[in-house]
């Protein structure tokens, strides 16, 4: 059984409970889950005294959030490493698993940001009832404007991670969209005019990298006469009846713009995210000292 929905599209309804959806999400975090646990599992066993580089990149990646976490929450506080650490790898893993192009980005669903970001809120509030007493936790309540900040944190920090996951493949969806548009416009006019057309821009491409890139060296004068020759070729392609209605501009410029939307801003939002749960969780959790003060 499979139902279109928007969003996350539905593989199985499980019927108890009046229905238990099985989505792409829930599919894709499952997997991330797996792999994560397998890696784990993997990479923590047969350790040696003397580290091969595998286990050298492993020690340096917990040394990493060790002393990350060290650092944001307090070194009183590093016991919480683990679960940081699982945090920003299934967050990262959660966002990077959408490049299959089978599976979806598990933060690409607000539902998943906003469990994490729920599950840390939980955590904060245990923590306030746990030093200061469900009584104070609740007084603190009287005035409205802390009811507000607990409720918009929560939110704040799924709807950040979860948006910009989200926006990035739609931008990408976009501009592929756009591109594939204006390949089908170039070419068809160039077709239209004819096949002297055609090679004409063939023989201006040539000459324009033999007799002006070439010399120059930039770049951006290669790719110049680089797609002067494609659209050229394309042309007398589609002219001859060959090939047509190939999309020349979608090939690279997509590809670069994965680069930032799907690898470099997951990273950040992945990083982002686990640095707010420890700056928040580390908040609740002062040294006994200065809980002692207050």
């Amino acid at each position: 059984m499979s139902i279109n929905v928007t969003g996350a599209y539905v593989y199985y309804v499980i019927p108890v409970l009046g229905g238990i959806p099985i989505t792409q999400t829930a599919v894709s975090s499952f997997i991330v889950m797996i792999l994560l646990c397998t890696a784990f599992v993997l990479l923590g066993r047969n350790l040696e005294k003397r580290p091969g580089k595998m286990q050298v990149l492993v020690e340096k990646g917990v040394s990493m959030i060790t002393n990350l976490t060290a650092s944001a929450m307090g070194k009183h506080n590093v016991h919480w490493t683990p679960f940081m650490g699982c945090l920003f790898l299934s967050s990262i893993c959660g966002s990077y698993i959408g490049l299959t192009g089978f599976l979806r980005s598990s933060t690409a669903d607000v539902n998943c940001t906003g469990t994490w970001a729920l599950m840390v809120s939980f955590i904060i509030w245990a923590n306030n009832i746990k030093h200061n007493g469900i009584g104070n936790f609740l007084k603190n309540y009287i005035n409205p404007m802390n009811i507000i900040s607990d409720l918009a944190q929560p939110l704040s920090m799924a709807f950040r991670h979860f948006s910009n996951v989200s926006v990035g493949g739609i931008i990408s969806s976009i501009i592929y969209a756009a591109l594939t548009l204006l390949s089908t416009v170039i070419i068809g006019v160039v077709s239209s005019a004819g096949w002297l057309m055609a090679v004409a821009l063939i023989v201006a491409g040539a000459l324009m990298y033999l007799l002006w890139a070439k010399k120059t060296g930039k770049i951006m004068h290669k790719i110049l006469a680089f797609i002067t020759l494609a659209i050229g070729l394309f042309g007398l392609l589609e002219v001859t009846g060959i090939i047509a209605g190939v999309p020349i501009f979608t090939y690279g410029i997509p590809a670069v713009l994965s680069v930032y939307f799907d690898f470099f801003s997951g990273f950040i939002q992945a990083l982002v995210f686990t640095l707010l749960s420890m700056v928040y969780i580390g908040i609740s959790l002062p040294e006994p000292e200065k809980a002692e003060e207050n």
